[in-house]
């Protein structure tokens, strides 16, 4: 039996109870794509930035600013359009608007892409310049997340541990995803506005991601999160998944407990009683993490 054939009674449930979710679903990277921008995560917290990053010729940009996240200092000259960063130990960076060509130290460098100003803010590489100062940067297309780690960060075990189940999802899905398979192109939220999580009751140890056509299963152990299992449900008549890389784990129907869901703007939670009873609530975010939401 597939997992959708056994989680139809709850879907259907969901389903008229939350019309804009389930529509979106079907719909959102087809027949009304909205595109969805890049999430910056810094050494395992989600961030707010005034300008969303976005993907020039494969390169990541990232408003200047945010790399005062990692404990850089930045200087601009109006005039010659210059930024010149700085960290703690008095290592700079220079970099001229519109030039690919930078000083480290004095010395010149050429970056993969040029930084350049996007309606007021100045946008640069973000992995070039990241690395520049020894952090290590990785481009999640499963979620659209940058991440940026320093080379002694290690995830926070107390929180990922926490009693407090909304601090332990968020900083569950605070982890990037490592992979034993190829991730399916389809999974790939950069298309659309639109995702969901869902969780295990009272659990942060597994989620699910789904960006509306593709469902990722992950599971978190010693710090790490991996993905287990992907699968793309088949067409309504057959009430099939398709499996895209890994297994089916044998847990998957105590995923769907609690729910999270974003889709142009507006936040929805949903979450099942022990009777089965399906209760619902709206709540406004101002970032990627605060899809996890407490549950009232």
């Amino acid at each position: 039996m597939s997992l959708l054939r056994k989680l139809i009674p709850f879907c259907l449930t969901v389903l008229f109870m939350l019309p804009s979710v389930s529509s979106a679903a079907s719909t959102v990277t087809t027949d009304n794509p909205t595109p969805r921008p890049i999430t910056v995560n810094i050494n395992g917290s989600f961030i707010s930035i005034d300008t969303n990053p976005f993907i020039q010729a494969g390169r990541v940009m990232v408003p200047v600013r945010t790399l005062a996240s990692l404990g850089l200092n930045y200087t601009w000259d109006a005039k010659k359009h210059t930024a010149i960063i700085t960290n703690s130990t008095n290592e700079t960076f220079k970099m001229t608007q519109g030039e690919r060509t930078a000083y480290k130290n004095g010395k010149p460098v050429q970056m993969d892409s040029e930084a350049n100003n996007y309606n007021g803010r100045m946008m640069v590489p973000a992995k070039f310049v990241s690395e520049a100062f020894g952090y290590h940067v990785n481009y999640e297309k499963t979620r659209g997340i940058l991440f940026i780690q320093s080379k002694n960060f290690n995830p926070d075990a107390n929180a990922l541990n926490s009693s407090d189940l909304k601090q332990a999802r968020l900083a569950a899905i605070s982890l990037p995803i490592n992979y034993s398979f190829k991730s399916d192109p389809k999974a790939e939220s950069d298309e659309s506005s639109y995702y969901t999580y869902t969780f295990a009751s009272n659990d942060a140890t597994r989620y699910t991601y789904s960006n509306g056509n593709v469902t990722t299963v992950v599971e978190i152990k010693n710090g790490i999160a991996k993905a287990v299992w992907q699968f793309i449900d088949a067409d309504i008549p057959g009430y099939n998944t398709q499996t895209l890389g890994g297994t089916e784990p044998d847990y998957i129907l105590d995923m769907y407990n609690d729910s999270f869901n974003y889709n142009n703007g507006s936040y929805i939670g949903y979450y099942r009683l022990s009777d089965g009873t399906v209760k619902t609530f709206k709540y406004k975010g101002n970032n990627y993490g605060d899809i996890i939401h407490s549950i009232p």
